[in-house]
């Protein structure tokens, strides 16, 4: 039997759940499991499964006993005079994995094995899949029992996250450490170690904006500072005018080994045998999907980092991903860069300049490039270094001999020795062994493809009663040959709901999905959609690098759409997609309604099916949109590509303040502008008109200003030819903002004082405060100080009363500004550090950035420089972070 705590409470025979009756009944056995092989007394149950018991608890424990014994049999027994004990025997409870594999980590750690520390409490922290029996309504002894085991778990994501920031495994360690803090807000351990991760990646800002986050929450909830840890860690950051290790170089950034890894030994010394001296060793790993490219590419890269010590950089580049556009050679150079120290402001534009300086900053390095899942030469070649002391590892399913000197190893199937040994190392030695023809069968009916033959050890594993010859029997039933016929055994021996759920994962957007989207996929109900995803992923259908969030193998992913196309009409298959999309557009919306309160959109009723998630604070939203931004993403595309153009526009609308806040240029442009084509394609020319603004507003912020004007000047004639007024009064606006950067004065001037025409016109105070606001930056670049300091004044009058923090915000920075140039420094601090203070709790880095720039301007100005050296360095590493080209103006002050 498997009984399963951490998480939903489950108990399974054979591989089918049992019924476990009710609340009660279920928080009685949850007492049993915690205290597994001992005697819980009566007293014990008592206190807790009820907050007020009965007046006779006894005969109900005795009913619940009784229902409980149809489900683990004479497991369950009754000690006189001690209460009741269930026998849980050995590998049966997943607690006790879990504590097994913590204590394996902590013995790890003190060998000094941080490898495999960090691998035996990733491993642990796998277990749990969700909050334990989040659906029993426990008394108080089973919710301290609670309490206890989830304290265990976070020791764990501690030590989990102090392993892997020594092996510089950043980006696991923050998005981790990301939701546990967001979960766990006071627990102060979580932040420094988000910190320590944020800072040693080279992301100083944002580890100043944690900093910053926790003690909202430490003061506001506790109405205490931080502890010293957290604040000498914060002055630490500030005070540090050295990059950080990681903003220098890309040590360890190799995904993690293969523990299971099996065979492959000549190849692996092909790999590793020495190249020539002269030039740069390219060696190419060629062969179909689930031959294990990428296994065999990961581990001979483990073996070659002792030759290759001083940089290692890894990209998917995911060219044959059948949800996602192979890499841009571009962007993959912009994160190398950013990793090998170079600041966001200072990597150039163009694919040749990026490629020129990537190969700059790796000579005389002995530097190892992973480049996993080529789509082809052209996608590779800007991402080869110039010299001889590195090596490129490529992957991919397509021949590149039209790379210069490359090396290629053509990887097939495994022998029948390797396939056989592979099915021994994860079913166990003892059940291959006892019978090695049934294994070698079982080798060929899986095509001697290691992921088939995986999985069908996998699905042997998880089936002690099976012997070898049993899944031989299954898989010749299923009549297929290679990955296909092992999914189709694992597939077809699934109930229904589990069938139906797997194969609508074909249709969802994005490379992964949660219990919440796949929900509204199905149709169903979170707990039901999260019940399901847990069977696949125990059934290996289904993998999860990250707790709460699922993805496909693309060879699953490709059957699991195939599944769908044959299984449901195209009206089903409508409907699935449309319900996900609803899912997604409606959360964003609530999220939208956090981030910025002022905002009005009309949208579309959801599908009664769908249930969109709802956010308590700005914070929460915040974290939503940064867990989803590729899911979300994936989504605008996915349903411009298949006819739901309203859902495609509607959702970049959603989308458009947290782009705006994380300054994601390149998403903000790529969406809208294929949200733009969308509504263009509907004839639907008011959603046109929106998007226009949106990405004009966009390619302002990059600086391609003419673009930006001609989507303006596209926009107000469409809204004229609607008699839409309230979208001019925007329009104009922003068509003067760019004038006004451009430094054309006049022309800026009349499209502000349009824009406030029409916002008076049509009782819009909001939006009068916002060309206010832009009318009185004209006069203060003119040195019209006093002019500009009443129109900025009369500005936040009206934002105050329309309680709008981000634009508040703004007005306060601006009024800094202008006390400054009154001279007036006392002042100016005084609004700058109110505006500092709202931008760290909305989030907004740039506003950050801005704000402190402007503050240390202020106390240079009261003769405080080291207070001024300070702000401005924080300024640096925010506008660095966000590639912002004012860095060097504010560097240049320090």
């Amino acid at each position: 039997m498997e009984f399963l705590l951490l998480g939903s409470l489950a108990v399974r025979r054979e591989g089918a759940l049992l019924e476990l009756g009710g609340p009660r009944q279920r928080a009685v056995l949850t007492m049993l499991l915690l205290h597994a092989n001992e005697a819980v007394s009566v007293a014990q149950l008592t206190e807790a499964v009820w907050d007020v018991p009965p007046v006779s608890p006894e005969s109900n424990l005795r009913t619940y006993v009784a229902g409980l014994r149809k489900v683990v049999g004479d497991r369950l027994v009754t000690r006189p005079g001690h209460g009741y004990q269930l026998t849980v025997e050995p590998g049966e409870l997943d607690l006790d994995a879990f504590d097994e594999l913590v204590r394996a980590g902590e013995q790890a750690l003190a060998d000094n094995d941080t490898e495999a520390a960090a691998e035996a409490f990733a491993r642990a922290l796998g277990r749990w899949h969700g909050i334990p029996t989040a659906e029993l309504n426990a008394g108080p002894l089973l919710r301290a029992e609670f309490t206890r085991i989830q304290e265990r778990r976070l020791t764990a994501v501690e030590r989990y996250a102090k392993a892997a920031l020594e092996l510089g495994r950043f980006d696991d360690v923050i998005d981790r450490l990301r939701r546990e803090s967001a979960l766990h807000p006071l627990r102060e351990e979580l932040w420094a170690q988000l910190m320590l991760a944020l800072d040693r990646s080279g992301r100083r800002g944002e580890a100043l904006e944690a900093y910053a986050t926790v003690r909202r929450h430490v003061v506001e909830q506790v109405g205490v500072e931080p502890g010293a840890r957290l604040r000498r860690l914060q002055q630490e950051i500030l005070e540090s005018r050295v990059p950080s290790p990681a903003a220098l170089n890309a040590h360890r950034q190799l995904p993690m080994d293969i523990a299971e890894f099996t065979g492959r030994e000549t190849e692996l010394r092909k790999l590793c045998e020495p190249g020539p001296q002269t030039t740069v060793v390219i060696s190419a790993i060629e062969g179909m999907a689930g031959v294990g490219k990428t296994k065999l590419a990961v581990r001979a890269a483990h073996r070659l980092v002792q030759r290759y010590p001083d940089v290692q950089l890894w990209a998917d580049l995911h060219g044959f991903d059948p949800d996602e556009l192979p890499a841009d050679p571009s962007a993959v150079l912009e994160s190398f860069l950013r990793l090998l120290g170079v600041p966001g402001g200072q990597i150039p534009e163009s694919l040749e300049a990026r490629a020129a300086l990537y190969r700059d900053r790796l000579a005389g390095k002995r530097a190892l490039v992973l480049l996993d899942n080529a789509a082809g030469e052209d996608q590779v070649r800007p991402l080869l270094p110039g010299g001889s002391t590195c090596m490129v590892l490529v992957t991919s399913r397509r021949t590149l001999l039209r790379l210069d000197g490359v090396r290629s190893l053509l990887l097939d199937v495994f022998t029948p020795g390797e396939a056989v040994a592979l099915l021994s190392r994860i079913a166990g030695a003892d059940r291959v062994d006892a019978d090695r023809d049934a294994a070698q069968r079982v080798a060929e009916l899986c095509g001697h493809l290691p992921i088939a033959v995986a999985l069908a050890a996998k699905r042997l594993a998880r089936r002690p009663q099976w012997t070898v010859l049993d899944l031989v029997s299954q898989l010749e039933r299923g009549g297929g040959l290679g990955a296909r016929g092992v999914f189709d055994l694992s597939y077809q021996a699934l109930p229904e709901n589990q069938r139906r759920l797997f194969r609508l994962l074909g249709l969802h957007p994005g490379e992964d999905v949660t219990a919440d989207s796949a929900a509204a996929l199905a149709g169903l109900t979170s707990y039901e959609a999260g019940d399901l995803l847990e069977t696949l992923l125990d059934e290996h259908l289904l993998q999860q690098h990250t707790p709460g969030r699922y993805g496909l193998h693309d060879l699953l992913r490709a059957y699991a759409v195939d599944q769908v196309t044959a299984a449901e009409p195209p009206p089903a298959r409508a409907l699935a997609r449309r319900r996900v999309l609803d899912w997604y557009v409606h959360t964003s919306w609530e999220s939208a309604q956090q981030l910025n309160p002022q905002r009005k959109l009309d949208i579309s009723p959801a599908d009664p099916a769908v249930h969109p998630r709802t956010f308590a604070d700005r914070d929460s939203a915040l974290l939503w949109c940064d867990t989803e931004r590729a899911n979300l993403v994936a989504a605008i595309r996915d349903a411009a590509e298949h006819d739901l153009p309203e859902h495609s526009w509607t959702l970049a609308q959603c989308l458009w303040d947290f782009f705006n806040l994380r300054k994601h240029w390149a998403d903000w442009i790529d969406t809208h502008g294929v949200a733009l084509a969308a509504a263009r394609s509907a004839g639907d020319h008011a959603a046109e008109g929106r998007m226009l603004i949106t990405l004009g507003i966009a390619l302002r912020e990059v600086r391609r200003h003419d673009e930006a004007v001609d989507c303006y000047q596209q926009a107000l004639a469409i809204f004229h030819a609607l008699g839409d007024r309230s979208r001019e009064e925007p329009t104009w606006n922003n068509l003067g903002i760019v004038h006004m950067v451009e430094g054309r004065t006049d022309e800026a001037l009349a499209c502000f004082e349009q824009s406030a025409a029409i916002a008076r016109e049509l009782g819009n105070p909001h939006s009068e405060a916002v060309t206010l606001n832009n009318i009185a930056l004209l006069h203060a670049d003119a040195g019209r100080f006093d002019v500009a300091l009443a129109r900025y004044q009369r500005a936040l009058e009206i934002r105050r009363e329309a309680e709008d923090p981000y634009s508040e915000a703004i007005l306060l920075n601006n009024i800094g500004e202008v006390h400054r140039g009154l001279h007036d420094f006392p002042q100016a601090v005084s609004h700058v550090e109110r505006a500092l203070e709202t931008f760290r709790a909305i989030g907004d880095l740039y506003g950050q950035a801005e704000s402190l720039d402007n503050l240390g301007l202020a106390l240079d100005g009261l003769g405080d420089r080291r207070g001024a050296e300070k702000c401005w360095l924080e300024s640096v590493t925010l506008f660095e972070e966000l590639g912002e080209p004012k860095a060097d103006e504010v560097r240049a002050r320090l």
